[in-house]
C-alpha cells in the first residue's frame, strides 16, 4: 500500500530545535562538545555545550554552564546567545533571521577563560518538498520466544533540491505520535493488605472516604495536566542528498526514514515531520561521517568510520573540542498518520497509570505547532 499526503508548511520555515547529535568521541580527556545552528526560520536558535570523555563516551552528561556565545554574521557581531537550561544556550524566537549567501560563525568563551570559534560557514540556498510517501513493509525479528512482528511504513519523499542539481542536502527526520495515560487510577502496592488508590496528584483525581473496606472513592477535583502528552522518535542516522536521485533539479523516492507499527504510535495519531536544510561542504561531510559511523557499526565486517572533527577551533591548541556550528535554509513538511493509513490491525495500547510523559520517551505535554 503506497499513500501519498502533504501538509506544506511556508517555505523557509524551520522547527527550532536542535537534536542532541549521537556520535562516536575519540578517545581523550574531557572535551568540549559544540552542537548548533542557526537557519531563516524564526527559531529559537540554540547552541549546545557540554563535555565529553573517554570514560563515559558520553555527550549529554556534563553539560557546560555559564559560558559566553556571540555570534557573528560575515565576521559582524550581531547576537549573544543566552543559557535557558544547563548547557543550552538560545536566540529568542523572533529575534534572529539568518540569510541566504551570507556567513555565520560563534564565539565561545567558557567560565574558566577558555576561548573556541567556529570556521565561518555560508548559508546556501534549499529546495522544498513537495510530497511524502509512506508505504508498508512486512518484516519480522527473531526473539528468545521466536518470531515477532516487527513492521514498518517506509518514508520517502520527492521534490526540488535546489537551484542547482549539485546542492548539498540533509533531510530530517522525526516522528510525533500522541500517547494517553491514565494516572487516576494509579495503585500503590501495601503487602499485607489490599493496594492503595494513589492517583497521581497531576490527574486531577484525589480519594475521599468510601464505604467500609472500599478503600475509599477516587473522586474528580480537576483536569488532567498529564494523561496526554506527545513523543518524538528521532532518526537512527541523517539522510544526505549523495543517496538521492537527481532528474532535472528534483528528487523522487528519496527515503528517508521509518514509522515503527506499533500500539503506542498508531494507539491515537502520529505525525512524521520532514526537514530539507541546505549544507555546507563542511557540514555536510560532518554529517555524511556520522552516516557512516551509524550505518557501520550495525556491520561486523565493516571498521568504523573515520574520527569526527566539525569545524570548532580552540584557541589553545591543548585545549580539545569538537562540534559543528553551522547556517541552513530549512524547508518543512509535515503528514499526519492512523491507524487507517495501515493494512494491518494494531492491538490496544497498554493500559498504564503513571504520568504520560514519565512513560514516553521524548515527551512533552505541549502539542506540536503543526499538529492538526
Amino acid at each position: 500500500m503506497i499513500r501519498k499526503w502533504l501538509h506544506m508548511i511556508l517555505l523557509g520555515t524551520a522547527v527550532g530545535c536542535v537534536e542532541p547529535i549521537s556520535f562516536d568521541t575519540p578517545s581523550a580527556d574531557e572535551q568540549l562538545v559544540v552542537e548548533g545552528y542557526v537557519s531563516n526560520g524564526s527559531g529559537p536558535h540554540r547552541v549546545l555545550l557540554s563535555l565529553a570523555s573517554s570514560v563515559t563516551d558520553s555527550i549529554s552528561d556534563k553539560p557546560v554552564t555559564g559560558a559566553e556565545i556571540i555570534l557573528y554574521e560575515d565576521r559582524v557581531r550581531v547576537a549573544q546567545f543566552t543559557e535557558v537550561n544547563s548547557g543550552v544556550y538560545e536566540l529568542p524566537e523572533g529575534t534572529f533571521f539568518a540569510s541566504v549567501g551570507k556567513k555565520y560563525h560563534i564565539e565561545i568563551k567558557t567560565l574558566d577563560g577558555h576561548r573556541f570559534h567556529s570556521i565561518p560557514d555560508m548559508m546556501e540556498s534549499v529546495g522544498t518538498v513537495d510530497e511524502i510517501n509512506t508505504e508498508y513493509e512486512k518484516r519480522t525479528v527473531l526473539t528468545e520466544t521466536g518470531e515477532s512482528d516487527a513492521s514498518v511504513l517506509k518514508v520517502t519523499v520527492d521534490g526540488v533540491i535546489g537551484e542547482r542539481n549539485d546542492v548539498l542536502t540533509r533531510w530530517r527526520f522525526k516522528i510525533t505520535y500522541e500517547a494517553e495515560t491514565f494516572p487516576m487510577w494509579h495503585i500503590t502496592e501495601n503487602p499485607p493488605y489490599d493496594p492503595l488508590k494513589d492517583p497521581f496528584p497531576c490527574s486531577g483525581y484525589i480519594v475521599t472516604e468510601g464505604p467500609v473496606f472500599s478503600g475509599g472513592l477516587v473522586i474528580k477535583i480537576g483536569e488532567c495536566e498529564c494523561c496526554n502528552c506527545w513523543a518524538e522518535i528521532y532518526e537512527p542516522y541523517p539522510s544526505l542528498s549523495d543517496d538521492a536521485v537527481i532528474n532535472d533539479g528534483r528528487y523522487f523516492n528519496m527515503k528517508v526514514g521509518e514509522v515503527p507499527i506499533s500500539p503506542a504510535v498508531f494507539e491515537k495519531r502520529a505525525m512524521i515531520t520532514v526537514e530539507q536544510m541546505s549544507l555546507s561542504q563542511t557540514a555536510f561531510d560532518f554529517f555524511n561521517l556520522i552516516e557512516s559511523q551509524k550505518k557501520n557499526a550495525q556491520n561486523i565486517f565493516q571498521p568504523v568510520s573515520g574520527e569526527l572533527k566539525g569545524n570548532i577551533i580552540a584557541t589553545n591548541s591543548s585545549d580539545k573540542v569538537i562540534g559543528l556550528f553551522y547556517a541552513t535554509s530549512v524547508n518543512t513538511a509535515s503528514m499526519m498518520l492512523d491507524s487507517t493509513d495501515l493494512p494491518v490491525k494494531v492491538p490496544a495500547a497498554t493500559y498504564l497509570t503513571w504520568p504520560c510523559a514519565d512513560i514516553y520517551d521524548n515527551a512533552s505535554y505541549n502539542q506540536p505547532e503543526l499538529w492538526e
